[in-house]
């Protein structure tokens, strides 16, 4: 990749700028509000002795990755939270914030229901995944890796440790919408119709984009769209391993875990169209 930059230095800059672009614009404005409200909520909510599968899905769905990934950690600082619940709720909380979908979605197409059936193919495919794991979860007899608390010794500030977080996300949006632009680089011509599908794979919002403004037929774009949505790319899942790995939780299970999701993602988006 290294050399790469330095023999494609236009395309590894218009790409970081492209993707500095969608993180300013469209993911800042919606993710750190609401990151600063999941920590202070799931702070005071893990104080308060309710327990994580409670507090965790509805501000996870809610505001989409890191989001459920941060309040897991928060709910996790006591060693309160079990290893079964750990893994169900890291398959559930991979998702992208339904903003994201009715918001930004919208304002690309300008389709409204489009943007909703995403939505719900999106919500389908996370509950899929937390039932798979919960299933497999309950059969398996090894032993499951366990949470370990965090280091108390991190900032409490949630808008402090929000400001880190959302830096750790344009981060990871910025590294991979680099790589997948200079991988479409090397591509031959005949799979140039297909790096949007790569790009979507390594980065989500900028490969949404590219997957929406592309020119293959609706039913194919929308099909893609929820699957790899669901997946969450690698940027998403590096972004909730910020978050998880200091918990126990190695990222090939979060990968494992995005591919359930965009299985079921997937085929709940073919069957509504």
């Amino acid at each position: 990749m290294l050399a790469a930059m330095l023999l494609f230095p236009q395309i590894c800059i218009a790409s970081a700028g492209e993707a500095m672009r969608i993180w300013a614009l469209d993911v800042v404005p919606s993710l750190f509000p609401y990151m600063v409200l999941s920590r202070m909520i799931a702070g005071r909510l893990s104080a308060a002795g309710i327990p994580a599968l409670l507090s965790v899905p509805a501000l996870g769905l809610l505001g989409g990755s890191p989001s459920g990934a941060c309040a897991l950690s928060v709910c996790a600082r006591d060693g309160r939270l079990s290893s079964r619940a750990l893994h169900v709720l890291a398959a559930l909380c991979g998702t992208i914030s339904p903003m994201f979908f009715l918001g930004t979605i919208v304002r690309w197409t300008g389709d409204t229901g489009l943007a909703r059936k995403l939505l719900a193919a999106h919500l389908i495919g996370a509950g899929y995944a937390a039932l798979i794991v919960l299933a497999l979860s309950a059969l398996h007899t090894g032993r499951l890796i366990e949470a370990r608390p965090l280091d108390r010794g991190d900032s409490d500030n949630p808008i402090m440790q929000s400001v880190d977080a959302v830096l750790g996300v344009g981060g990871c949006i910025l590294f991979f919408s680099v790589l997948a632009a200079l991988i479409s680089k090397g591509l031959p011509a005949s799979l140039e119709p297909y790096s949007p599908l790569l790009h979507a794979a390594l980065e989500t919002a900028g490969g949404t984009h590219a997957l929406l403004v592309s020119s293959w037929p609706l039913r194919t774009k929308a099909v893609f769209c929820a699957a790899l949505g669901a997946f969450g790319g690698f940027s998403i899942l590096t972004q909730n391993a910020l978050f998880l790995r200091p918990l126990g939780l190695p990222m090939r299970r979060l990968v494992l875990y995005g591919l359930l999701r965009a299985m079921g993602a997937g085929t709940a988006m073919a069957l509504m169209l």
